[in-house]
This record gives C-alpha cells, sequence and structure tokens, in this order.
C-alpha cells in the first residue's frame, strides 16, 4: 500500500459518487486496509483532498501545458499536438474534470483552484498562438473559443463516431488557426486515434 494506492481510490471515488464520498472510511473498506493505516501516508483528510488535486492537475493540466509548448513547424500542427489531449483520455479525463467542477461549485477554495487551471491552459494555448505570428487579443480569442467549446461538448455530451470527427477536423483546425492542415499531419493524426481505438474504446478525438 502506497499514497499514490489512496489518491488513486479517492480519484474513483470522486468520479463515481463525488467528493462527500470520499472518506477514510470508505476507501479503507475499498483498498481492504486498515482506517490507521491511511495516517501513515496523510495527516488528516483535507491532505489527501490536496493530493487528489494535485492529481487532477497533473493529469489533466501539465499535459495540454506541456503539448500546447512543443515545437511544431505549423500552428495547425501545433494545434494538432494539443489534440492529442482531447482524444487521448489517459491525457485528459474528461470524468475526472467535471467531477472536480463539481466539487468546485461547493468549495470556494477547489473553485479558486479549478479557476487558476483554465487560466493556464488558456494562456498556454493563447501563447501557442503568439509563437505562430497572432497578436495578443486574437491569440486569446483563439484560445478561448477552442477550450471553451471543448469543455463544453464534454459537458453536453456531445456523441460523435470517431470517424465523424475525423472528418470534421480540418475544418476545427481551419476554424481555430485560420490556416489550413497538411494532409500529412492530418493522416499521422488519424493513425494516432486509431491506435488509441485499439488501445481503449473511450479514446474521443477533438471536436
Amino acid at each position: 500500500m502506497t499514497r499514490a494506492d489512496w489518491v488513486h481510490a479517492a480519484r474513483r471515488t470522486l468520479v463515481d459518487e463525488g467528493v462527500g464520498q470520499v472518506k477514510v472510511a470508505v476507501l479503507a473498506e475499498q483498498l481492504g486496509v486498515a482506517r490507521s493505516s491511511f495516517y501513515w501516508y496523510f495527516t488528516d483528510r483535507d491532505d489527501l483532498l490536496a493530493g487528489l488535486l494535485d492529481e487532477w492537475e497533473a493529469h489533466n493540466t501539465a499535459p495540454l501545458v506541456e503539448r500546447a509548448e512543443r515545437p511544431a513547424g505549423s500552428v495547425a500542427a501545433a494545434l494538432l499536438q494539443v489534440f492529442e489531449c482531447w482524444a487521448d483520455p489517459e491525457l485528459f479525463d474528461a470524468p475526472l474534470e467535471f467531477a472536480v467542477r463539481d466539487w468546485a461549485r461547493r468549495d470556494p477554495t477547489v473553485r479558486a483552484r479549478l479557476a487558476a487551471a483554465d487560466s493556464t491552459r488558456i494562456d498556454a494555448l493563447a501563447a501557442m498562438h503568439r509563437r505562430f505570428g497572432d497578436d495578443r487579443h486574437r491569440a486569446l480569442v483563439r484560445a478561448r473559443v477552442h477550450y471553451h467549446s471543448q469543455i463544453g461538448l464534454y459537458a453536453l455530451g456531445v456523441s460523435e463516431s470517431d470517424a465523424e470527427r475525423l472528418r470534421l477536423l480540418p475544418a476545427y483546425l481551419e476554424v481555430l488557426t485560420g490556416a489550413p492542415a497538411d494532409p500529412a499531419e492530418l493522416a499521422a493524426f488519424a493513425r494516432m486515434v486509431r491506435r488509441l481505438e485499439r488501445r481503449a474504446p473511450t479514446a474521443r478525438t477533438p471536436g
């Protein structure tokens, strides 16, 4: 048993049942360990909840920022790297995201942390657009449209086949960047999506 085991159990419970059920006794029963073992790794429940938020940021914010900062030959190629996060649940866990957003509605501390994460993500996307020539205002608007629309699609539970999403992908890229994507870049992205489909049926393409 490790600290990470407790955090992962808390993450599953947060997603499945909400933060109200993220309790030491509940998690100990799930893990099949004595409740007292919790205190080898955490001072109290608040310490666990802080670790849970760290886990969320490491999973849902860090990969997006890292991909937005990666070198790319064009703005469309740069955006496709960010789209990997929307396609791969190992890079962006939508159920976890909305469990945290629901938690934030009830907890002002979590709400502030969520607002900071949203700002960090949008700032990373805007900086990516600035690298490819957009002025500050246009870059910010492109970043907001991209980010808010993707989070909105998750929130609405929009369901489309990967084939349909890939069909629309060139149009999404042109709308969000003002430039067409290279067919070879689109083909490489489609191959990545197909690999994800074989690995996990929950992988989703963006848009």
